[in-house]
């Protein structure tokens, strides 16, 4: 967490989250914009990505990624759910590496801490939440935990999506709200 978090920033992103499912559903990208700045208020991050299960391809699929991708894919091979995102995902456990010991090299910055935590909907792994900051040691198992708290608020906005794309789906063509 945050050094300088305090408790009435702790509540209003929970509040946030809880008023942001609760909305109609709008982009899921921007929902998921929304999302990332109520965690920033409370976290440490420079990388922020979302991962929904592809049951048909059984692998993970990036659903929203903020930050540059290749510093994840460089640190963890984390890139469709591989490595450390997969395993937290197989696992359906949070996943929390506080130091990497690595170095900035050439102007690139390496993610030192890692905190994935699968989103679980009715007892079923949907997906997963991935952060991830170039200092080491910006993660604790209190983050662990309130990320834990946030990803079913996460889920509840793929799966939200989810639901009105196999709506629109089903409704006959002059019925499809454009």
């Amino acid at each position: 967490m945050k050094k300088d978090v305090k408790l009435k920033n702790l509540i209003a992103s929970l509040y946030d989250f809880s008023n942001l499912v609760k909305q109609p559903a709008g982009e899921l990208s921007a929902d998921l914009e929304k999302a990332r700045l109520f965690l920033k208020r409370i976290l440490e991050m420079n990388l922020f990505s979302v991962f929904m299960h592809d049951y048909l391809e059984n692998k993970l699929m990036p659903v929203f990624s903020y930050g540059e991708p290749y510093n994840l894919v460089d640190a963890v091979n984390f890139r469709l759910g591989k490595g450390a995102t997969g395993w937290c995902f197989a696992h359906r456990k949070p996943l929390l590496i506080k130091k990497m010991h690595r170095k900035n090299s050439f102007g690139r910055f390496f993610v030192n801490s890692f905190l994935a935590v699968p989103i679980i909907i009715n007892g079923e792994a949907i997906g997963a939440v991935v952060t991830g900051c170039f200092e080491e040691g910006a993660y604790s198992d209190g983050d662990r935990f309130l990320m834990e708290m946030i990803a079913p608020y996460v889920g509840l906005l793929l799966v939200r999506e989810h639901l009105e794309s196999m709506e629109k789906e089903s409704l006959p063509e002059s019925e499809r709200i454009r």
